[in-house]
């Protein structure tokens, strides 16, 4: 049987290989008034409140915008604040991509950034990027915003787990024995993840965090 019956098979249930320990996009919209305007770039389908705007470079049910996310056709300051969750990775140029987030803000709005730190190769159609918390902060100052809040959303289990992962994968191939193998040891390693709840605020977790996060205010 061919790895692609398996995937038609239970390929879809099988367990993330991160885990988020807290909810960081829910504690951000808590920062938000009643009627915000607040829009999600790369949302890939996913509606974090109904009233979100989404946008994004390929057609799902939910994109309000399709368009070349280094280049958005929407007026300057038109949201009060912006969500960019792992997205930034996959374009060409970050930097253009960060310009254009500020430049739809409005003065004082707030952006919510998260990136891939310790995460193996995975194409959305690409694949370009990795970000230390200094790096991010770097990053994300130098495009005019300052500081909430930074750390990790996905801890040092999540990148151990996904190295795990792949490492399998180097070993067998990426045939049937090494796919098998790969997936039943998601299912092994799902107790482990919750590891996370306790490191996740450990500054020595940053070292090697899957994945981090920056919120800021547009200044």
């Amino acid at each position: 049987m061919a790895w692609v019956s398996l995937k038609q098979g239970f390929y879809k249930i099988l367990p993330s290989l991160t885990f988020q320990p807290r909810d960081k996009v829910a504690d951000t919209l808590k920062m938000f008034s009643e009627g915000a305007k607040i829009c999600d770039i790369g949302a890939g389908g996913r509606k974090i409140t109904p009233a979100v705007y989404t946008i994004d470079g390929f057609v799902t049910q939910n994109t309000d915008l399709v368009c070349d996310i280094h280049n958005i056709s929407l007026p300057d300051e038109s949201f009060d604040g912006i969500f960019c969750t792992g997205t930034l990775e996959h374009i060409e140029n970050p930097h253009r991509a960060i310009s254009e987030i500020f430049r739809l803000l409005k003065k004082d709005g707030i952006v919510h950034i998260e990136v891939p730190f310790i995460q193996g190769y995975h194409a959305d159609p690409n694949d370009y990027w990795r970000w230390t918390i200094e790096g991010l902060k770097l990053f994300c100052l130098k495009a005019g915003f300052s500081e909430i809040e930074s750390g990790a959303h996905m801890g040092p289990t999540s990148a151990l787990n996904w190295i795990l992962n792949e490492h399998i994968i180097c070993l067998l191939g990426n045939g049937f024995l090494g796919n098998v193998i790969a997936s039943f040891m998601r299912f092994v390693f799902i107790p482990f993840r919750y590891i996370d709840c306790l490191l996740i605020n450990k500054n020595f977790s940053l070292r090697i965090a899957s994945g981090i996060y920056f919120v800021g205010r547009r200044v």
